[in-house]
Formats: structure tokens, sequence, C-alpha cells
């Protein structure tokens, strides 16, 4: 019997890891782009979905998840409630943060960062493992010019996320299977 409840507690430590996991940071400058609206004959326009796609090639139907402008302080789009940017340094960094309780989850998902009149700047943040509730740190934009980031945009796919209490429910059958066959196993023995 104690055998089997120190089992069933390591299972229990073991899946609060797994649940709460650990929020990190993407950093990204400059340097760090996967495309550019320089490539396309300096493009200073605020890109829609379909130009973001277009850059990256991809044949998906992107959908705008979220928007901040520095200047209208306002968060926007799907998942404007989740998310809060800061703006600083005139602004040449912006902190991306998921108050919660929902995040992003995409299969495909970029990031655009803007000034009104210089080339903008596209990430690939599916490729760089974003899980929708690490920070986004953007640093060292549009220094040595007279621009600074005016929004930032993220656009993607967003992937179906099962329902909690339908993970619950499956772990509880695989548990009640295991528990099963454990006793079955003691019985034959």
């Amino acid at each position: 019997m104690n055998k089997s409840f120190k089992g069933i507690r390591g299972l229990l430590v073991l899946a609060a890891f797994l649940v709460a996991g650990h929020a990190q940071a993407l950093m990204l400058t400059p340097g760090d782009i996967d495309a550019s609206t320089d490539i396309v004959h300096n493009n200073t326009s605020a890109l829609s979905a379909n130009n973001v796609a277009v850059l990256f090639g991809t044949s998906s139907t992107l959908t705008s998840l979220y928007k901040a402008d520095y200047d209208e302080g306002t968060n926007s789009e799907l998942y404007g409630d989740f998310y809060a940017t800061n703006f600083w340094g005139d602004p040449n960094h912006a902190d991306i943060i998921n108050l919660g309780p929902e995040s992003i989850s995409c299969v495909e998902c970029y990031l655009v960062v803007k000034d009104g009149n210089q080339p903008q700047y596209l990430f690939d943040l599916s490729t760089r493992g974003w899980n929708g509730s690490d920070t986004i740190n953007l640093r060292d934009f549009y220094l040595n010019t007279q621009g600074a980031i005016s929004h930032v945009a993220i656009f993607g796919v967003v992937a179906q996320v099962p329902e909690a209490g339908a993970l619950v429910l499956m772990g509880l059958g695989l548990l009640g299977l295991g528990l099963a066959r454990r006793r079955e196993t003691k019985v034959s023995a």
C-alpha cells in the first residue's frame, strides 16, 4: 500500500511540473530577421495578413491575432485582452507579455515590428519555439535612424487546442486502465 501511494505521489509531482511549465523570454533584434519589407521596394505601409503570407511564402490563410500601437496605447485583435506591450527607449525596445488566462497557440506565427517610415522587420515565431506564453523581448530597433517602433503585430494560423476537461477525462481514463492492469497482474501472480 505504501509503495503505491509513493508511486501516485510521484505521478502527481511529475504532472505538476508538466502543467506548470516555465515561462521564458524570446529575445529578438534586427539582426534576427527572417524577412523585411526592404525587399519589396521599401514598403512602409502597415502589412495585412495576406502581405505577411506572401512575404513568408505560405499558402495558409493568416489571421491578425494581436496588435499593439505605441501612439494609441491600445491592444487589439483576437488576443488583445490577453497580451500587453511595453514600449520604451524612444521606443527602440518593446516587451510583449502574456497576461493570461489565454495565450496564442499557432501552427504558424509571424511577428511584424513596424516604424512609420522605415522598412518593417518580420520574424517567424513558429520556427523559434515561441509557445504563446513566453515574453517576446524586442531590442535595438531603428537605433541608427530617425525611426522608432510604432506598432507590433502577430499574424498566424491558430492551432486547435483540446479543452481542459477533455484532457482531464483522458488522463483519468489512462490512470484507471493502468490501475486495472496492475490489479490484474497482482491477482494472476
